[in-house]
């Protein structure tokens, strides 16, 4: 496994904040957002290097929000 690209862990550590936010304003409450969302990064990890997704926002989002499920 290579390491992670710097600008990519950047922009992760960013929209962390949002998409804890939004899975609280859909139910969830902090400690499982925040789960789920930890989910999702280790998931992004693992496919962004070779697949990244055109929105990673709304990839993120929607991987956390299953994550949550």
């Amino acid at each position: 496994m290579t390491d992670p690209d710097p600008l990519a862990e950047a922009e992760l550590r960013e929209l962390v904040p949002a998409v804890i936010g939004i899975l609280v304003s859909r139910g969830a409450d902090f400690a499982t957002a925040e789960d789920a969302v930890q989910d999702a990064l280790i998931e992004a990890l693992r496919s962004w290097p070779s697949e990244p997704p055109r929105d990673r926002r709304g990839w993120l989002v929607t991987v956390a929000w299953r994550k949550f499920l």
